[in-house]
């Protein structure tokens, strides 16, 4: 599977080259990102799948901002999993998302660096 990172040039684009609302934008992102993830994590682990719906909703939308397809197909894929109530494949749907969050993550934090 290949990983996508966010582009900047697009993300800044998006945003009428307001470099100080990128930065706003990136850390508040970056500050509620773990606790949205662990939200997740909590819920495939508890098997609960209104949880899982409801997490992964609020991930894909906060994420789907900075134009990350994959991580938001990730988190649109574990909400369907928790409406439908399939929760064997929970866990590897968990684990995509992780691997694109990762990608995510690390591309916000590169851009945050390089507009500071």
């Amino acid at each position: 599977m290949t990983v996508h990172a966010v582009e900047k040039q697009a993300l800044l684009d998006s945003l009428g080259n307001d470099v100080e609302f990128l930065k706003t934008i990136v850390g508040i992102f970056l500050t509620d990102c773990p606790a949205m993830l662990a939200a997740i994590r909590a819920a495939v682990a508890a098997r609960d799948p209104v949880q899982i719906r409801s997490a992964a909703h609020e991930l894909k939308g906060s994420v789907s901002f900075f134009g990350a397809t994959y991580a938001v197909e990730a988190a649109q894929m574990l909400e369907s999993l928790g409406r439908d109530e399939k929760l064997a494949e929970a866990d590897e749907g968990l684990s995509v998302l992780e691997r694109e969050m990762a990608v995510v993550v690390l591309s916000l934090k590169e851009i945050a660096n390089e507009v500071a």
